[in-house]
């Protein structure tokens, strides 16, 4: 584990915008070792064209490359990121790509991209982030580097992305939620499919308050109608699953 771990945690405080944030990406970089790195954030505005913040630091051509290709849902580390919440070498990986998933694997090599490790982010606001260091050295030392670093890009991974978020002000945005209290426990039970009639029964509430407060709530969320809004609510972190 990086000695300096005080300093690099002051240091994301500090930050104030996505270029101070990169700048300890690239200095982290350095430091143990990798030749590049990426951080990418996919913030859950829609099903099917979210956000994408990203801070780029691998070699030119080779992001623009991977989504023209659409090689994202054929990335064995993405596909790896979206199940876990470990970080994973990429050598462990590239001995079982096959077809597509070697074919990403073998491109990004060509780019100097051969070996590194990539840490997954599932924040509760319903944002995934990745953040990976790579290396292109000899096989035998690229292995070195990526299991000594693991852990710790794990742990840097967290303080990436909720600086990210701080920054590019989205910690602000969740915590106003737009909706009531009534207006998030009707949309928890629409969610899970109980009729007004049943969540009227279970809320203490007549039909017509359910009503009242699911069509707020289609409102405020800008949805088409309820079912709209209970995706757009799931979608943003706006309604949870209970206990916690």
């Amino acid at each position: 584990m990086h000695k300096d771990v005080g300093e690099i945690v002051e240091a994301f405080q500090r930050a104030a915008s996505l270029s101070d944030v990169e700048a300890v990406c690239r200095w982290q970089c350095g430091a143990l070792g990798f030749d590049r790195f990426i951080f990418a954030m996919r913030v859950p505005t829609q099903f099917a064209d979210a956000q994408l913040l990203m801070i780029n630091g691998y070699p030119d051509g080779w992001v623009e490359h991977y989504f023209a290709q659409g090689y994202a849902p054929h990335d064995p580390v993405m596909i790896h990121c979206a199940k876990h919440v470990v970080p994973v070498a990429w050598h462990a990986l590239r001995a079982k790509g096959s077809g597509l998933a070697g074919q990403v694997m073998g491109e990004a090599g060509e780019h100097g991209l051969r070996d590194g490790v990539t840490a997954p982010v599932h924040s509760p606001q319903g944002e995934m982030g990745v953040l990976s260091f790579a290396v292109g050295r000899s096989p035998a030392e690229s292995k070195d580097i990526v299991t000594q670093a693991a852990a710790h890009v794990q742990l840097l991974s967290a303080y990436v992305h909720e600086t990210v978020r701080r920054v590019a002000g989205l910690s602000q945005l969740k915590a106003q939620s737009p909706l009531s209290g009534r207006e998030e426990d009707c949309l928890r039970w629409a969610a899970d499919g109980k009729t007004t009639w049943e969540i009227a029964q279970i809320l203490h509430l007549s039909e017509r308050t359910v009503n009242f407060h699911l069509n707020n709530a289609v409102q405020k969320l800008d949805a088409r109608n309820r079912q709209h809004a209970v995706a757009k609510a799931a979608l943003q972190g706006l309604v949870q699953p209970w206990p916690f």
